[in-house]
């Protein structure tokens, strides 16, 4: 019988990788899962939980859960650093004997970007449990084929759109989450995991009406999962408290002698400025880059960096939004993180020119940096 080796970060683990690793021990005939927490991965930012603490997690997740006896390995944690799968895998061969290497739908996806993903398929088959919104499987099945050989086993499964960044966020603003196993809520709840926040939500339902803090809420959702579905590699805290401050100063739009342009005060793009500005005083955020996301989440602007984009197109897409035509927007933006960007901007340039008055000029240089045939009609 094969063993499984099952890698991620586990941050935390939740329904879906539970689901998924027991459909391939179950297809595989497997009689052992090897669990492989990642240390520091390699293509995507590091883990909010300490490694410790997510390896727990994952034993807690999957030990009795999948019909097969569960090793959790903290090889990557001795190790430290040069944490590749095809580098892990040969070693686990080593350790183990046969092994199968599972991974998601959305990983067969995006392999071509990790360090030679064709030494991962000379070194044992691969089983892919597909999930929603990661591309067609069989295509890319036979795109994995025709690039590395090897052997690809696609499962009778379908994983539900879950990523850990979607569970983390919810965990952090005290929403409640169904996605995660009882064991892990248990644990969480017990070591008083994901309360770093609670200060801030606080704050924030004293200073937000229920319908701005749904928003910022489905903000935040909303710039996770478009971190994590094209692999920004954009830091999850980051993009956390950009997304959930951003529109912080919104229903605040007293001056309080802060320093915003002269040009914005009692327009519609003041809120960005001066929530950057009580985002620094209120809640005590230095980091430039963040700060600099929700300046210039309404506007946008030249050269925008990856996070600025990131909340400014989830703002636009954000999940709480369904009138025309932000569903198609979202889908876009789906599809092609930099497209659908440049498609939202489109949209609301034409929105504002059509309503008549001024465009505000940071999004004029917006427009002909990133849309010169726009703007120049």
């Amino acid at each position: 019988m094969p063993t499984i080796v099952f890698g991620g970060a586990f941050d935390p683990p939740h329904k879906e990788h539970v689901r998924a690793l027991k459909c391939a021990v179950g297809t595989l005939g497997a009689g052992r899962v090897v669990v492989l927490p990642t240390y520091l991965p390699p293509h995507k930012s590091a883990g909010y939980l300490p490694f410790a603490t997510r390896a727990e997690l994952a034993r807690l997740a999957f030990e009795g859960e999948v019909g097969a006896e569960v090793v959790v390995d903290c090889e990557e944690e001795r190790r430290g650093k040069d944490n590749y799968a095809y580098v892990l895998l040969g070693e686990m061969k080593k350790r183990y004997g046969d092994i199968v290497y599972l991974i998601g739908g959305d990983s067969l996806r995006d392999i071509g970007t990790w360090r030679h993903p064709e030494k991962i398929f000379r070194e044992c088959p691969v089983a892919v449990a597909p999930r929603k919104g990661a591309g067609d499987a069989a295509k890319l099945r036979r795109k994995a084929l025709e690039t590395y050989g090897g052997e690809v086993i696609m499962l009778d499964f379908e994983g539900d759109d879950v990523s850990s960044g979607r569970v983390k966020a919810e965990l952090l603003m005290g929403l409640g989450c169904d996605a995660v196993p009882q064991k892990v809520m248990r644990y969480i709840e017990s070591h008083g995991l994901f309360g770093e926040y609670r200060e801030w939500m606080e704050k924030l339902r004293g200073m937000e009406s229920e319908e701005l803090l749904d928003h910022s809420a489905s903000a935040v959702m909303r710039a996770v999962d478009l971190n994590s579905r094209h692999n920004l590699k954009q830091d999850f805290c980051k993009v956390f408290e950009a997304a959930l401050l951003h529109d912080n100063a919104k229903e605040r739009p007293s001056l309080d002698g802060l320093d915003v342009p002269e040009d914005s005060v009692g327009t519609p793009v003041l809120h960005q400025f001066l929530g950057a500005e009580k985002a620094k005083r209120d809640f005590g955020v230095t980091e430039t880059d963040i700060l600099d996301a929700i300046r210039y989440h309404t506007t946008a602007k030249p050269d925008m960096t990856v996070l600025e984009k990131l909340i400014y197109t989830a703002d636009s897409t954000s999940y709480d939004r369904e009138y025309d035509p932000i569903p198609q927007l979202r889908a876009a933006t789906d599809a092609d993180f930099e497209r659908g960007f440049e498609e939202v901007l489109a949209y609301t340039y034409a929105k504002l020119k059509k309503k008549g008055g001024r465009v505000y000029p940071l999004t004029e240089e917006a427009v002909r940096y990133y849309l010169p045939q726009l703007a120049a009609e």
